[in-house]
């Protein structure tokens, strides 16, 4: 359903009022991906005004591809789109069918515009000629009656029908009461299904400060990848040479062998993630899962830019997730890697009494030790959260941890009381054929913001 009307120039506010309705309707609810799509090319168009976008920059920012892969190959962008206009359109024609301004994405472009609803014209019947209307009555006039004369009864009977009005308007007020009551339950429940974090006090007074700002929050996972090569390389890889793509190249320097370097090329050709990274990444993003300012990004195709700009939770440690390396010399407990060994363990950087400099499990594959850090983003205004375990199984308890209304209280009983205060959490816990049966505090500290 093309709309052939010249575009609007509508205000902001309303423009991003209709982006948001079109973005939490039933017709892009269930639709993660499509979601998440309008709602970038929508904020493009708004913030930026721009008059076009790059099928390459979409694909990268919304479906984790490399910056510059071929879209001559890769046709995911061009597919999506294509079924999002079939959706707008089907939006206002049915749960939009009363929005007076329509949105489109024109083809041959990514970036929606907005029009005027094309009116519709109202074509009066034609009066025929062998019906002619009837001629104009004259209307009788009412007889006039004489007025009651009231008794000393008919005021009795006068009285009892007030007290019945009054019980009737009373019943009414009580049923009106439970209606009200009911309806703020059913409300309330609602809100604690769609949106988790306010379900308790616990969790509101932590993941508010996340949810309710008002910012766009991006939950960032583990790209494994870069953990393998960095195995099979024996050496790290700095966030530099990641963002880069330099470190592709560490494949062709001389003390590298043939076999090793026929691996990394398959390995670096893959962006890949581990299941129990993406566990601790969906338990976040089911707390608030559908708003369109909470966002799933990889590491590969993260930015500069949107780390410094947004409120961010990063999946993973160092070895997996390059972006907490920017965080490493603010935290106290950090999970550091050994490849010769082939093994991760917790740094404790200043350790108190009764603690280890370095916490490490050996020879007990049934338990994990994690770090929950939550810690000011690098501008200082927004916040960042840093989930990261020895193994992938220790990142998903830790993820477990810090979403419960438990795991909250139990941190928050060990920190300065007052505000919520910036924390870092030294995790021990315990599993069984994969499931975490418990986790408990190993060391806490508490920073006043």
């Amino acid at each position: 359903m093309p709309f052939e009307v010249p575009p609007l120039e509508l205000d902001p506010d309303s423009a991003w009022e209709l982006l948001q309705r079109v973005v939490n309707s039933q017709e892009l609810r269930r639709a993660t991906r499509l979601r998440e799509l309008l709602l970038y090319v929508g904020q493009r168009s708004l913030k930026s005004h721009a008059a076009s976008i790059r099928e390459q920059e979409i694909g990268a920012a919304v479906f984790g591809r490399p910056e510059n892969y071929d879209t001559n190959i890769d046709n995911i962008v061009r597919v999506n789109v294509s079924e999002l206009r079939k959706r707008l359109c089907h939006y206002f024609e049915t749960e939009g069918a009363a929005e007076p301004v329509l949105m489109e994405i024109p083809r041959g472009g990514y970036l929606p515009v907005f029009v005027a609803r094309p009116a519709v014209e109202v074509v009066k019947p034609v009066e025929s000629l062998e019906n002619p209307p009837e001629p104009h009555r004259e209307i009788p006039a009412i007889e006039a009656k004489p007025v009651e004369v009231v008794t000393a009864k008919s005021a009795r009977s006068g009285r009892d029908v007030g007290t019945w009005v009054l019980w009737l308007l009373g019943s009414a007020l009580a049923l009106a009461l439970v209606a009200a009551a009911v309806f703020w339950w059913q409300a309330r429940t609602l809100r604690n299904e769609l949106q988790p974090w306010q379900a308790d006090a616990g969790r509101a007074a932590f993941w508010g400060q996340f949810f309710a700002s008002g910012e766009q929050m991006d939950i960032v996972t583990a790209d494994t990848s870069y953990a393998l090569a960095e195995d099979l390389l024996q050496r790290p890889i700095s966030l530099d040479d990641y963002l880069d793509y330099e470190y592709k190249n560490y494949a062709n320097m001389p003390e590298v062998t043939p076999q090793t370097r026929d691996a990394l090329n398959l390995v670096l050709s893959r962006n890949t993630g581990s299941v129990g990274d993406f566990e601790a990444a969906e338990q976040v993003l089911a707390l608030n899962a559908r708003s369109p300012l909470t966002r799933l990004a990889s590491a590969r195709s993260y930015t500069p830019q949107a780390i410094k700009s947004h409120n961010v939770v990063l999946i993973g440690s160092r070895q997996s997730n390059p972006w907490v390396e920017l965080y490493k010399d603010r935290l106290n407990f950090y999970v550091e890697y050994d490849p010769a060994r082939h093994r991760s363990y917790v740094v404790n950087r200043a350790p108190l009494k009764g603690e280890q400099a370095v916490y490490e499990i050996v020879n007990d594959r049934n338990r994990d030790l994690s770090v929950v850090a939550f810690v000011p983003n690098l501008s200082a205004h927004r916040y960042a959260l840093i989930l990261a375990g020895t193994d992938s199984q220790g990142t998903r308890a830790a993820g477990e941890f810090i979403t419960s209304s438990e795991g909250l209280a139990a941190i928050r009983q060990r920190l300065p009381q007052g505000s919520y205060p910036y924390f870092e959490v030294l995790l021990s816990s315990t599993r069984l054929e994969g499931t975490t049966l418990q986790t408990a505090i190993v060391a806490v500290r508490g920073y006043t913001k």
